[in-house]
Order: structure tokens, then sequence, then C-alpha cells
């Protein structure tokens, strides 16, 4: 950190700013944390107080004496903080930014290559599918939506949930992660990992030694309507440091063409016909084929999952997986194995009747009609039923699924659904023929699975924390 620049204000302690402010502390900064979205408890603000010489407020304070604001990606640019900020000319960094800077002094992780993936969609099984690669010859960290984990030849150990994939909840991973090397050392003396992946939303700390973007389909608006969610994560190409490598999905134009700082290595991957990238992968009904330069690989997909879902995050993991030095064949092998991801497309029997779990925090209505068109592939072998179980646990995840959005799905779509169980309180807006209301996702199914019978398919499409 640089000397002279040590009064900085911290905004928004909802998503991960807390830790960050407590790190810069412990850097040597004087802080002050803002609770700009009035949602945390008056009791923790007291404890940065009283135990960490924080400065706490619910509102906005003078910029006057700060040197730097460090502020989400996603915050509204007319904050008032913020525009203050800008009009002095005051130092302004990104939660993302100043993390890695964070990471650079944590001794902890010294040594470990660190892997980042951001993007639109599949991130969690890009990370999660990486991490089953790597582990057959490193020990992976591995941090997602889905939880905290150690992976070692193929198996997680979980070490935490209930992370968010805030930059800020990087550190706490960090730190759960050195608790849990502390506690199992002895009968594990090689534990400290080889590799830390991190599933980050919105962008990229700079850190990285590798750095994922999956994708930009289906772009969103932050900061209150006033930037693209597709512009921040650029951070990811951004901020990459020298001697570091991105692995970019060659459809997206705007990242591909984008300028690199110097020695950073960029390397493309393609799931499309249309775009040839440095690793492609192809689907032959259920056989996996990928190609990069002079080899040919191909796995074979286990039953039970949409694998035509998971082809983007195969190849990012597997085109990263090449940078890192691990062989083709195990590459191979951990698709052969691959059985998909709980609430990612994945089949299963629940009650003595067939699931297609789709509910996970990354879901909207592309993802909606694409189960739907999965489902229907099915049930002309089956002939049975559709039931869909369709709408949101947490309106406050990734901005929710819209009533409008589910409205006009049904609008085009409803003729091939039996029977529909919306889930949240948005939902009851939402009007449908033999439709049945439910206030969560675990009372969805369950009401699906009752009115379900043995022939028919329970389909559940429900954006949630998991």
């Amino acid at each position: 950190m640089a000397t002279g620049q040590n009064n900085a204000a911290v905004l928004d302690l909802t998503h991960g700013g807390i830790i960050i402010a407590q790190k810069l502390v412990q850097l040597g900064y004087n802080v002050s944390a803002i609770d700009i979205y009035n949602t945390v408890d008056p009791a923790i603000l007291a404890d940065l107080q009283d135990n960490f010489d924080i400065r706490t407020s619910k509102d906005p304070i003078p910029v006057d004496d700060l040197d730097i604001v460090v502020a989400p990606v996603h915050l509204d640019r007319n904050y008032e903080m913020l525009q203050q900020a800008r009009d002095m000319g005051k130092k302004i960094v990104t939660h993302h930014k100043i993390v890695g800077e964070i990471l650079s002094h944590d001794k902890t992780i010294a040594g470990a290559k660190i892997i980042e993936i951001t993007g639109t969609k599949a991130k969690t099984s890009t990370a999660s599918i990486l991490a089953d690669m790597l582990s057959r010859k490193l020990s992976v960290v591995l941090h997602t939506t889905r939880g905290l984990e150690y992976w070692e030849n193929g198996t997680p150990s979980l070490i935490h949930q209930g992370l968010s994939i805030a930059p800020g909840s990087i550190l706490h991973a960090v730190d759960k992660t050195a608790s849990y090397i502390s506690a199992n050392s002895k009968p594990k003396p090689n534990i400290a990992p080889d590799v830390y992946i991190f599933e980050v939303s919105i962008g990229g700390t700079g850190y990285a030694d590798i750095g994922i973007l999956t994708t930009f389909t289906q772009d969103y608006k932050i900061a209150n309507g006033t930037a693209w969610a597709s512009d921040a994560k650029m951070q990811m190409l951004d901020n990459a440091k020298p001697g570091s490598t991105v692995v970019i999905n060659c459809t997206d134009n705007v990242a591909t063409c984008r300028t690199l700082g110097d020695m950073v290595k960029k390397v493309t991957f393609s799931d499309s016909k249309n775009c040839p990238g440095d690793v492609n992968l192809t689907l032959d009904k259920y056989a996996i084929v990928m190609n990069s330069g002079n080899w040919i690989s191909v796995a074979n997909a286990q039953l039970g999952y949409d694998v035509g879902s998971y082809t983007t995050a195969m190849v990012a993991a597997a085109t990263a997986a090449l940078e890192m030095g691990i062989e083709p064949d195990d590459i191979r092998d951990t698709l052969s194995d691959f059985e998909g991801l709980s609430g990612r497309m994945c089949e299963q029997v629940f009650e003595g009747k067939t699931l297609i779990d789709n509910s996970n925090s990354g879901m909207n209505i592309i993802s909606v009609e694409r189960s739907l068109a999965y489902a229907n592939t099915l049930q002309i072998k089956k002939k049975g039923r559709i039931i869909m179980v369709l709408g949101e646990e947490a309106a406050q995840v990734c901005e929710g699924l819209p009533p409008e959005d589910v409205s006009e799905f049904l609008r085009q779509q409803g003729k091939n659904i039996d029977e529909l169980v919306l889930v949240g309180k948005r939902m009851r807006a939402v009007k449908h023929k033999n439709s049945y209301y439910a206030d969560s996702l675990s009372e969805g199914v369950s009401i699906a699975s009752e009115i379900a019978d043995s022939n028919d398919l329970i389909l559940s499409c429900v954006k949630c924390f998991r």
C-alpha cells in the first residue's frame, strides 16, 4: 500500500465490506465504514468501532480528509460520497481491486496458484469442474456459491458454507482455509493447497494467476442502471497482472478484442462451431469431443444430467486446466466421470418421482426455457406429465426472477406445462391455469410431488441461494 494514503472509507458493508475494512485496519489504514444500505446490525457496527477502531456510519460522511474511497462496482455512480470524491479528485478503488491488494500482503497464500472466475453464466459449474480436474494432480481450495471446499484426488471436503461470491468473501475464504489447515495439519502435514479457485461476482481482483471469463451472454445493468455488468467484469482483463493468463470465451467479441497489459497471455475457448478458439468442444449425442491444436480427446458423458447445459463450463475448465499443465487424459477422465451438479440440470429421484433440479442462484428465464425443452425431450419416452416448480425463493438473488418475464414465458410456453407451482410472493401476481402457489422451494417441490404420478416429471426452476 502506498504511504500517505492512510485515510480510507469503505462503502457498502452488506456485500463484503466489513472484512475489507478490518483488513485495511491491519494494514495501517484509518478506516471509516459506511453502511449505505442500512442492513447491518447495530451490534456489529459497535464491534467494528470498539474492537477495530473503525468509524461507522449509516449516512454519507464528508470526503475532504479521505485519501481513498473503496466502493463496489454495483454502487450508483451518483451516490453522494462517490460524486464528491470524483469532484475532488480523490482516489476511488473498487472492492475487487482493494481485495487484490490485500491478498498481495497475505503470507498464507504465498506460493499457491490463484484462479478467479467471473461471467454471467456457468461460473459455478466451471469452477467445480476445474477443481475436479486439477485435484487429480494438485490440492485445491474451491470457493463458489456451493460452499468452500478442499479437493484432493477428485474428492471434495467441505470447509464452510454460507459465503457469498462478493469479492470481500475471498478474504473470508482464505481465513477459513487457514483455520482448516491449522486444525488438520497434524494428520495431514502436506495439506497446504497448491491452488485456490475463487468464483467472483462482477469482475476480478487483479491478483489471479489465471482469470476466466465464462460468458457475457444475458448482460444486465448495475449501479442503478448507470452501467453494464459486462463492463465491470472487464476488470478481469484490465487488472490482469504481468505473467498471468486470461481465459476468454471466443464468442464474446468485446473481451477477445480488448487490449491486454504487457506480458498477459490470452487463451480462448469455444463450444460453438461458428467461432473456433484455442480449445474447442462439441457434442456428438453423449460424446464430448474436445480438440486443441493437433490433439483430439473424446469423453463419454454420464446419463442423468443435461450435458448440453455444461458445455461452456467444460471447455472453459479444460482450457484453464491445460494452462495449469494437466494432461488431456486427466481432463477426459474428469469429464467422463462427471455427473452434473445439484441444482444445475441434474436428474434425481424425489419421493419416487423423477426430478430435474435446476434451482440455483444463477437461474434466469433463458435457463427455464432450456430446462423445459430438456424435460419435454425426456417425457416423449415416458409419456407422463410435466409439473414445473417456477419462481424465486429470494428476490434479492441477482435481482430475482422478474414476474413479467415469468408471465411472458408462460404465455409462450405454458401449453407445454401440465401443472405449475409458482414460488415466491411476487409470483402471486402471475396467473396461469392449473397453478398452485408456494412460499419456498421445498414447499413447491413437495406440492409438485403430491400431485405427480410415477410417470410424471417434476421440473424445478427456482432462483435461490444454494
